[in-house]
């Protein structure tokens, strides 16, 4: 068998392992003597004799390995009807004698393993025969040793205590065992709903801010860029990129093809040249492996941002720039100028640029990173970072 177990069926699994174990040392302590098996099964009459050992002793002692090897529902339900086939061999035990009493006031060996198949139905069966299983052990005893042997009434009834006693221990035990199962379980499949929920709510996070940074990056640019005097030549074509960004969201159609290297930093050189043809790109490839779309949009529009950022806060002389790595494992885009700069500190929680469509745009992808840099006066370093998992 494959795959983690619950809780509930490792502990059922354990406990009849365990249990075997058991059989085997009851079987070899009440093999000899007046009331051993091997004195009594003459005394029954064939087969039956046989199979009390094998219901009694034989069964039960192949839980050892049958708890590792078989699946939990046949050796559950192997395990249950053990044991209520050992309730109808107590009862059968004085009409197969061969004679009305057992040989020298011997007991019915059976009475040995009694707590053995009270915890075998308490394991394979539902609670309430777990704990009627042992209250039902004292009469069937007390009937049966009373049955088999001469003036024993006394005894038996004793005896018949005796086994209810031992036996609700021992299944009250199994009972609570597996309850703590059940109650692991239940927390585990409560962890896991709300790690399900929390992933959601990522995801819904995630997608909240795409559409802000979309929003913030796209139709605010164009916005602000028609508002000047003089509008850029290129904002025609920033329109239409505004326009098809908030279809495709709209729409909820994306670009799910892989990105090889070079198309990668062809991406990268495309994004730098709209925002400005002058902006220079460095890069460097070395690698085949493919890179995600999403992880490619990501670079592309923090890219974006991160240049239209240099160019309209970092003044004239701010001359940004592109490096671009990449490789197998990973990519890295450095935005850098030598602007005006600004303090971190000093910048307001509402100002979306940096914390949307940067920030939370990389690490919205998996693997993906983003670090701004800043002094006043001395530029602005942005960097975009993404590894592969």
């Amino acid at each position: 068998m494959t795959g983690a177990r619950p809780a509930r069926e490792r502990l059922q699994r354990t406990l009849l392992g365990a249990l075997g174990v058991g059989a085997l040392i009851f079987g070899a302590l009440l093999a000899t003597g007046d009331s051993g098996w091997i004195t009594q099964v003459d005394q029954l009459r064939a087969p039956f004799g046989v199979l009390t050992v094998l219901i009694g002793i034989v069964v039960p002692t192949a839980y050892v390995v049958l708890a590792r090897v078989l699946p939990i529902r046949p050796l559950l339900a192997l395990a249950g009807t053990t044991s209520m086939a050992f309730l109808g061999v107590q009862l059968l035990w004085p009409m197969m004698m061969h004679e009305p009493f057992l040989a020298n006031d011997g007991t019915p060996w059976i009475q040995g393993v009694t707590a053995v198949h009270a915890t075998a139905a308490a394991i394979s069966w539902p609670r309430i025969v777990g704990w009627a299983y042992p209250l039902a052990q004292g009469p069937i005893v007390a009937f049966t040793q009373i049955r088999v042997r001469d003036d024993a009434a006394l005894e038996a009834t004793l005896d018949g205590l005796g086994a209810i006693i031992f036996c609700l221990i021992v299944c009250g035990i199994s009972i609570a065992v597996i309850s703590a199962g059940d109650r692991q379980d239940a927390a585990a499949a409560h962890a896991r709903e709300q790690a399900a929920l929390e992933a959601s709510r990522r995801t819904r996070e995630a997608e909240q801010s795409r559409i802000n940074a979309i929003v913030h990056d796209d139709v605010m640019s164009v916005l602000l860029a028609a508002s000047r005097p003089s509008p850029p030549a290129q904002l025609a074509e920033q329109a239409r990129h505004a326009i098809a960004s908030v279809e495709s969201l709209a729409s909820g159609r994306t670009e799910t093809r892989d990105y090889d290297p070079e198309e990668f930093i062809a991406v990268v050189r495309s994004t730098a040249a709209v925002i400005d043809s002058a902006v220079p790109v460095r890069y460097s490839v070395e690698g085949e492996q493919p890179m995600p779309a999403g992880v490619v949009a990501a670079f592309a529009e923090a890219t974006a941002e991160a240049l239209r950022n240099a160019l309209g806060h970092g003044g004239d002389a701010s001359a940004p720039r592109v490096e671009c790595d990449v490789d197998d494992g990973s990519a890295r885009v450095v935005i850098a100028d030598s602007g005006t700069g600004f303090a971190a500190s000093r910048i307001s929680p509402r100002r979306l640029g940096i914390r949307v469509s940067i920030l939370e745009r990389m690490r919205a992808v998996t693997g993906g990173d983003a670090d701004v840099t800043s002094t006043p006066g001395a530029g602005t370093t942005v960097t975009l970072s993404w590894s592969r998992a």
